[in-house]
């Protein structure tokens, strides 16, 4: 992958990113590459982790990719992401009831997403998940595991329901 740096590109995409409201965290550690669109109030942030996203995919209104406390989100080439959709690559840990849970640190995973894959509205990733190629997530479904290439998965937890060959 070659990445675009100080390319007309590259100052058209943060003229973009103001002009759209949206926002990316100082020190952030991100990467647009050639033609990738997004839509108003996207918000990136990536200080601990990192950012990737891929050729010619397209963010909708909304969408929040944080990296912040570690982990990668990598958005492959051709992908839909629907609105108001959240990857994030930290949770919090909860095991000790004793304890407030913003002290018991956080569990770490990266999230992968392949070509050619669509992100119904509303959807949640969580860490440590891989969505295969040519996947469809649908509206409002929260993926907390990995889903594999050529499915649809729907719901709470996301379930495939269909797979093609």
């Amino acid at each position: 992958m070659q990445l675009i740096k100080k390319s007309v590109e590259t100052l058209i995409l943060m003229y973009r990113v103001i002009r759209t409201h949206s926002h990316i965290t100082k020190n952030s550690k991100i990467c647009f590459h050639r033609s990738v669109t997004f839509d108003l109030n996207c918000y990136f942030t990536a200080r601990g982790g990192e950012i990737i996203i891929d050729r010619d995919s397209v963010l909708n209104t909304q969408v929040i990719l944080n990296a912040d406390i570690g982990g990668k989100i990598h958005i492959s080439s051709d992908c839909l992401i629907g609105p108001r959709v959240i990857f994030r690559t930290a949770n919090h840990k909860f095991k000790d009831i004793r304890r407030t849970k913003k002290l018991q640190g956080y569990i770490i995973g990266d999230i992968l997403i392949g070509k050619n894959v669509w992100v119904g509205a509303n959807v949640t990733v969580l860490p440590g998940v891989t969505i295969g190629e040519n996947s469809v997530i649908g509206a409002g479904a929260v993926v907390t595991r990995s889903i594999p290439k050529n499915s649809v998965a729907v719901g709470i937890p996301a379930r495939v329901i269909k797979k093609y060959a």
